[in-house]
C-alpha cells in the first residue's frame, strides 16, 4: 500500500475544493439573450422573454428552464419535475409562489399569463436566498407581478 506524505493529500485536497467552488460560486451569472439568465443555480426568466412569449407562465418556462420536465392530464394540475432525473412515477410538485405567497398546487401556473408577471425565478435544489420562501426537496417557483414590492 502506498502512502501519500500528507502536504500532497492536502493540496490535493485543497485544489479539488478549490475548483469546486469555482464551478458552485452562487454569485456567478450566465446571461443569455432574451431575458433569461442562470445565476446561482436557479433559471431566472424576466423581461423580453416574457414580453416575447405570449402565454401561460407554465408555456413560457417550457424548454427554457434546464432538466424541466411537464406531464399533462386533462382535468388535472399539471406534474411539474424540476429535476431531469425524477420520473412522474413519484413527481413530488415544487413548490409555487406568487408575491411571496405559496400556491395550492401547479395549477396557477397554467392559469397566469405572462402580461402581468415582471420575473419567474426556478430554483431546481429548492434553496433561495430569498428570505421568507421554505426550502423543498423537489424545488421552488417565484413568480413576482409588475409593480410587487417584494
Amino acid at each position: 500500500m502506498v502512502t501519500l506524505p500528507r502536504t500532497l493529500v492536502f493540496l490535493g485536497l485543497t485544489l479539488l475544493l478549490s475548483g469546486c467552488a469555482a464551478l458552485q460560486n452562487p454569485l456567478r451569472s450566465n446571461r443569455t439573450d432574451g431575458g433569461i439568465r442562470n445565476e446561482g443555480g436557479a433559471t431566472i426568466i424576466s423581461g423580453r422573454a416574457l414580453d416575447e412569449q405570449r402565454g401561460t407562465l407554465l408555456d413560457t418556462m417550457e424548454g427554457r428552464v434546464p432538466g424541466m420536465n411537464v406531464l399533462r392530464h386533462v382535468d388535472q394540475c399539471p406534474q411539474v419535475s424540476l429535476r431531469s432525473h425524477v420520473t412522474f412515477h413519484s413527481v413530488v410538485n415544487p413548490y409555487v409562489y406568487v408575491d411571496g405567497t405559496r400556491a395550492i398546487d401547479t395549477c396557477i401556473l397554467d392559469m397566469l399569463t405572462t402580461d402581468n408577471v415582471e420575473s419567474i425565478e426556478i430554483y431546481p435544489t429548492g434553496v433561495t436566498k430569498r428570505p421568507g420562501y421554505s426550502t423543498h426537496a423537489h424545488g421552488l417557483i417565484l413568480v413576482f407581478s409588475r409593480g410587487a414590492t417584494l
